[in-house]
């Protein structure tokens, strides 16, 4: 009991703050607090009474991303895509700029950057101004000269084996190979010396039990929807025949769901930054890692008793720990926190919002923040659609159609063979060379 006291004092420290905050003329029934002072309140406050005026000034740019916007302008500037001065400042040329950019990528042309789009294009220049042997080669091989860094920093990031592009070269004519002049006396051969160990390589840096670390959820969820848009769109349920990769679309579509929840909260709460949720988020760490564990090795009912034990001594309301559970969802999967991302889920399954639980089961079904157990993720997505199952056209996560829930335990059956899949046969479809085929993780 002690520990436990423990534990919520200092959950209770992390999440709340003591006293009233200054209400704005334009929140009203939204986000009471929210981040003031670096802590998360998160609380959706009903009924708040304007106090006193707020005072307007005009948004400042932080320094962190004027610099981050510069450093996008040089290295657009780099690979010849023309911008103009980096100022630090992204105007009407600079998102000119950046559209040609994905263009050339046969990214989504937007002219806002995504974060992949924006590691591709800075680390390509990150290695440009490094230079070296590979650099210079694709420089000289590639069609597009220097630009071929970017197809190659792209298609490493998403798994791609790229085959580099070689010039050909005649052959050096053959020399003639010198006589061979007999030894006057045979030395016997030295015995071979036993291999040192030390010559194994150790992938683990010395951790017994280690395990590789994971490929970026942001990163997944690009490729998939590469392959998405090579195969037409998503999968339907009529014309579902690849049940893994259908799970991984949805998977991707309640992740920005997700994210975006959350980001509409924070904007309702004066003085909040991506920067700060994400400093008080992760305090929640070590609290949630233990359930997120269990997520992997218990069944689904055992893990929650779990997580409504640390509701339970949370010290919080329900109302402010589900708000609170709503941003930091959002904040770890932005920041690739996928214990504060799954465990935030579980603490919204706990408080009753069962359509949450989908979100673990993608975890486990595909082995991303979770070990892979498609026995158990099949457990939490049929107790986490509404009920009613496939004839249901209430949507858990709003994006989709209405047939996503029925769509969803199709695939849940044809992935873990519990059930033939009720689909219609259709021939399959076949991608562009140059786009990455659809694939189950």
């Amino acid at each position: 009991m002690k520990l436990n006291t423990l534990t919520a004092t200092a959950l209770a420290a992390a999440l709340m703050v003591s006293g009233t905050g200054r209400a704005t003329a334009d929140i009203g029934d939204a986000i009471a607090g929210g981040i003031i002072g670096g802590v998360i309140v998160g609380a959706i406050q009903h009924n708040r009474t304007r106090t006193q005026p707020v005072r307007t000034h005009r948004p400042r740019v932080p320094s962190a991303a004027r610099q981050q916007a510069r450093d996008v302008q040089t290295a657009l500037n780099h690979f010849q895509f023309h911008v103009g001065v980096a100022d630090g400042v992204l105007g009407r040329q600079s998102r000119a700029g950046i559209s040609q950019y994905q263009a050339y990528l046969s990214f989504p042309v937007t002219g806002h950057l995504s974060e992949f789009e924006r590691q591709v294009l800075l680390s390509a220049h990150q290695r440009a101004v490094m230079g070296g042997p590979h650099v210079t080669r694709v420089a000289a091989s590639h069609p597009n000269g220097m630009r071929g860094l970017l197809d190659t920093v792209r298609d490493e990031m998403l798994g791609i084996n790229q085959q580099p592009v070689t010039v050909a070269t005649p052959a050096p004519p053959a020399v003639p190979a010198p006589p061979v002049v007999p030894a006057a006396t045979a030395v016997p051969a030295a015995p071979e010396a036993p291999a040192a160990t030390s010559a194994v390589p150790n992938f683990f840096g010395g951790q017994s039990g280690g395990a590789v670390q994971q490929a970026s959820l942001a990163s997944h969820c690009n490729r998939v929807s590469l392959v998405t848009n090579a195969n037409g769109g998503y999968a339907e349920l009529g014309t579902l025949s690849d049940p893994v990769f259908a799970l991984n679309e949805q998977f991707c579509l309640a992740r920005g769901y997700a994210i975006a929840e959350g980001e509409a909260l924070v904007a309702q709460v004066p003085g909040a930054t991506a920067q700060s949720i994400a400093a008080q988020c992760q305090g929640l760490e070590p609290l949630l890692q233990p359930h997120v564990a269990a997520l992997s090795v218990q069944p689904r009912d055992q893990v929650l008793q779990g997580v409504t034990q640390f509701v339970l001594t949370s010290g919080m309301s329900t109302s402010d720990l589900a708000s609170t559970a709503r941003i930091c969802l959002s904040s770890g999967y932005l920041t690739e926190d996928l214990t504060v991302a799954v465990g935030s889920a579980m603490v919204l399954v706990a408080l009753g919002e069962h359509s949450y639980g989908e979100l673990p089961a993608h975890h486990l079904m595909q082995g991303i923040g979770a070990t892979q157990r498609r026995e158990l993720a099949a457990e939490w997505f049929r107790a986490s659609l509404p009920a009613g199952g496939v004839v249901s056209t209430e949507v858990a996560f709003r994006p989709g159609p209405d047939s996503r829930n029925a769509l969803i335990l199709a695939a849940v059956d044809g992935a873990t063979g519990d059930a033939p899949m009720a689909t219609t046969p259709v021939a399959p479809v076949i991608a562009p060379q140059t786009a990455p085929q659809p694939y189950s993780k």
